[in-house]
C-alpha cells in the first residue's frame, strides 16, 4: 500500500463511519433480513464485516504481550488480514445481492444455489471417518443428500437461463469457485487503488515468501508507522462507505431511513473528487 498524494484519514474520521454503518444496520435488517435462508446469509455477513472492521481498529491502538516488558506494537499484519478478509464479504455480498441486473429473479436464486451447494459440497472434504456422534453422522448424510438435489436444481435453473452446458458442468465442479474471487472484485465498484490491494493483502493470510519480504518492510525503520495506520483506516473506511451506499440503494420502497450518513458521503465523495 504505497502512500498517494491525497490525504488519508484519521481513526475519529473512521469511527464515524463505522457508527454510521452499525446505527444504519441496526436500523434495516428486519426489512432485509426476513425469515429466510438468504435473509439470514444477509444478516451474518454483514454482522461479520461490521465486526472484522471493529476488530481492525482495535488492534491499531496497539497491543503487546503481557509477558514481555516494552512490547507494545501496531499489530498491521493482522489487521490487514481482517481487512481481506472483510473485502472478501463485501465481494461475495455484491455478487450475491447487490450484482447488476439484479432485476432477474432467477439469476439471484440461482447464485444463491451455487452459494449453498460450494458450502455444503466443501463441508464433504472434513474428515468424518472418525465421528460416532450419531446425530452428526446423520447430519452429514442429510447434506450429501441436499447436495445432489443442489445439483439438479443448478443445471436446471442454469438451462432456464440459457446459460451452456458446459458452464454449468464447471460450476458443479467448481461451485461457486468457478468464478475467482478476483474476477468477482472485478465486478464491483470499488475504485482501481482498492482493488489493487487485494493480492497485497492476501500475502498477510499466507506464508508465502512474498509474506515475509512485506511483513520484513513492516519491521523496517523506513516506514512511517502513522501513514501506515491511516491508510488502513482509509480502506476500512470506504468499504464501509460503500455498504452503506448498496444498503440504501437497495431499501425497499417504501422504508425511509433515520440514521444519518453525512460522514459515509463526505468521504465517498471527498476521494471519488480527488481522483482516486
Amino acid at each position: 500500500m504505497e502512500d498517494r498524494e491525497f490525504e488519508y484519514i484519521t481513526k475519529s474520521e473512521f469511527q464515524n463511519v463505522l457508527n454510521e454503518a452499525v446505527l444504519l444496520y441496526q436500523e434495516t435488517y428486519s426489512a432485509y433480513y426476513q425469515d429466510s435462508e438468504e435473509g439470514r446469509i444477509l444478516y451474518l455477513s454483514i454482522k461479520k464485516l461490521l465486526n472484522h472492521c471493529n476488530c481492525i481498529s482495535i488492534i491499531l491502538d496497539g497491543t503487546s504481550f503481557e509477558a514481555v516488558e516494552n512490547s507494545n506494537q501496531v499489530d498491521h499484519a493482522s489487521a490487514k488480514v481482517l481487512l481481506r478478509s472483510a473485502l472478501e464479504i463485501y465481494i461475495t455480498l455484491v455478487s450475491l445481492f447487490w450484482f447488476e441486473g439484479k432485476e432477474k429473479l432467477e439469476e439471484k436464486e440461482f447464485r444463491f444455489l451455487v452459494y449453498k451447494y460450494s458450502g455444503l459440497k466443501s463441508r464433504q472434504k472434513l474428515d468424518h471417518e472418525n465421528i460416532t456422534n450419531y446425530s452428526l453422522r446423520e447430519k452429514i448424510r442429510n447434506e450429501k443428500s441436499e447436495i445432489k438435489r443442489l445439483e439438479k436444481m443448478i443445471e436446471y435453473k442454469g438451462l432456464r437461463l440459457g446459460k451452456e452446458q458446459i458452464h454449468i458442468k464447471n460450476i458443479i465442479k467448481k461451485g461457486w469457485q468457478a468464478k475467482p474471487i478476483k474476477s468477482r472484485l472485478e465486478e464491483t465498484t470499488l475504485p482501481n487503488h482498492f482493488k489493487m490491494q487485494y493480492s497485497y493483502l492476501c500475502g498477510y493470510s499466507h506464508s508465502g515468501f512474498d509474506s515475509y519480504m512485506q511483513l520484513a518492510i513492516d519491521e523496517s525503520s523506513e516506514l512511517n508507522k502513522k501513514t501506515s495506520k491511516e491508510i488502513i483506516y482509509f480502506l476500512v473506511s470506504f468499504l464501509l462507505g460503500k455498504l452503506n451506499q448498496a444498503l440504501v440503494f437497495n431499501l425497499p420502497e417504501k422504508l425511509e431511513i433515520k440514521t444519518d450518513l453525512t460522514e459515509t458521503y463526505r468521504l465517498l465523495k471527498k476521494y471519488y473528487t480527488s481522483g482516486l
